[in-house]
């Protein structure tokens, strides 16, 4: 059946690609979708295993492929041939080279490909939106995609919280973790939007739903970090460039807190007044460091990616690293994507991550700086600081590791890439619509013409002035 399903797939992609090369406008619904998805594959399982290991105690369980894989196929080839090059594809191609090589480290090598694979498909969609999301229209398209998505987690964490009576609701996306740290990528780009003046409406509408997600899943570093993103956003807008209407969101975001910080502190009471007996004494985030640390000890190159659990286990390292000894524990993973891919890809991998890290958040910050009264730069203003605070964010969480997290950072860096280069911030030597002719090859042209015509000199204007008044 996943067969069958697959081939569907597969069988509309060129059809859909060249129905939408020559009915471009229909391309915005894909955006949509696109923008929408992160939240939705995973709750709706529209992904499949290529080659499965569901037994497997790695993060990846198959090389899969994904209702989203195709939308951003499709989309790719609709899209016209552009002749520039593509930014970030060194950082990211150094980061998936170091995820191979530690496979050759690893204990059961096919199944670390898993994350490689992963990896790719990741690049697909980033190289999608970066290529198409230069036209203002797609951008947006694929922003109210993941703004109607965090307003329907809204509406899904409420009914989890009052209608189920969960403490700690994680969406669709089954973690509050994960639900909070994805949050972070939108919100932060729609609050930006919104002291910007364009788009307040849907831009206010977006960043309301995502504080009340993220006090609704109780956990402390999803809304101690939003609180941050928000507050070094309107900072640094204030600072490139105050206005009134940014007067007036402070105002109005001063009386919001005072709702939702008692809201806030409600949620975590009730969180940590459920909580069971010495579980506050137990720290397992210490624990699981301690293992990945003594791994990285003993193998610098890594143990192989998507492989934390299993080797933990199999090699005693959780033993070492005193983790609980009952089931969840033994099947998690370091809750610090950086200790997770320094144990799992060792120096090499961790470095790669980095300059994979900083690279778009430069970009995000140099292209607003330059244009801050425009509406891309303070896109690219929101993008950095979602970055930086999901950065800080994993500090305490290996969220960025699965797919759902993946696509939506994929995206955010995409819309860096396509804003910044939309603002002229790297030089094009050709462009897509315009014929292949250096300025150079102009000059000698006009150099020649001029040459052939030996009666007509320039005479320089200091001259021309002297003789008028001579």
């Amino acid at each position: 059946m996943k067969w069958a399903a697959l081939g569907i797939c597969l069988a509309f992609v060129l059809p859909l690609a060249f129905w939408l090369r020559t009915n471009p406008r229909q391309r915005l619904i894909f955006w949509m979708a696109l923008g929408f998805l992160p939240f939705a594959v995973n709750y709706f399982h529209l992904y499949m295993a290529i080659y499965s290991a569901a037994e497997w105690g790695g993060y990846v369980k198959g090389a899969e492929f994904s209702l989203l894989d195709a939308v951003a196929l499709i989309l790719y080839i609709s899209l016209p041939r552009v002749r520039h090059s593509l930014p970030f594809r060194l950082s990211m191609a150094l980061y998936f080279l170091a995820t191979v090589l530690s496979a050759f480290q690893a204990l059961f090598p096919i199944l670390s490909l898993f994350y490689p694979w992963q990896l790719a498909r990741m690049f697909l969609v980033y190289a999608t939106v970066a290529k198409g999301c230069a036209d203002p229209k797609a951008t947006w398209a694929l922003m109210r995609g993941m703004g109607a998505a965090i307003i329907v987690e809204m509406g899904l964490v409420l009914w989890q919280r009052f209608g189920l009576h969960l403490i700690q609701t994680g969406g669709t996306l089954g973690h509050q973790n994960l639900l909070g740290l994805m949050s972070h990528l939108v919100i932060l780009p729609f609050f930006a939007l919104l002291l910007a003046g364009p788009r307040g409406l849907f831009a206010a509408a977006v960043v309301l739903a995502g504080a009340i997600t993220n006090v609704s899943t109780a956990s402390r570093g999803t809304i101690g970090f939003s609180a941050l993103g928000l507050l070094a956003v309107f900072m640094l807008s204030a600072t490139g460039q105050w206005t009134s209407r940014k007067a007036r969101v402070l105002l109005v975001g001063a009386l919001v807190m005072a709702i939702i910080v008692p809201a806030a502190i409600i949620s975590l009471q009730e969180r940590f007044n459920a909580m069971p007996l010495g579980e506050e004494i137990y720290n397992e985030r210490e624990a699981y460091k301690e293992a990945a640390a003594t791994m990285l000890s003993d193998h610098p190159m890594g143990i192989g990616a998507n492989s934390f659990a299993v080797i933990g286990n199999m090699r005693n390292y959780f033993n070492l690293g005193d983790v609980a000894s009952v089931a969840s524990s033994r099947a998690g993973n370091v809750h610090n994507i950086y200790y997770l891919v320094a144990a799992e890809t060792g120096y090499l991998g961790l470095a790669t991550l980095l300059i994979l890290f900083v690279s778009p958040v430069i970009v995000a910050f140099r292209g607003w700086w330059r244009n801050r009264a425009d509406e891309k730069g303070s896109l690219l203003l929101g993008f950095g600081v979602a970055l930086l605070t999901v950065y800080f964010h994993s500090w305490y969480e290996w969220s960025l590791a699965t797919f759902s997290a993946q696509y939506l950072l994929a995206m955010i860096i995409g819309l860096v890439a396509a804003n910044a280069r939309a603002l002229g911030y790297w030089q094009v030597k050709y462009s897509a619509d315009r014929p292949q002719t250096s300025n150079r090859l102009i000059t000698a042209k006009s150099a020649s013409k001029i040459a052939s015509q030996p009666h007509r000199h320039v005479v320089p204007l200091h001259k021309r002035a002297d003789e008028r008044h001579g």
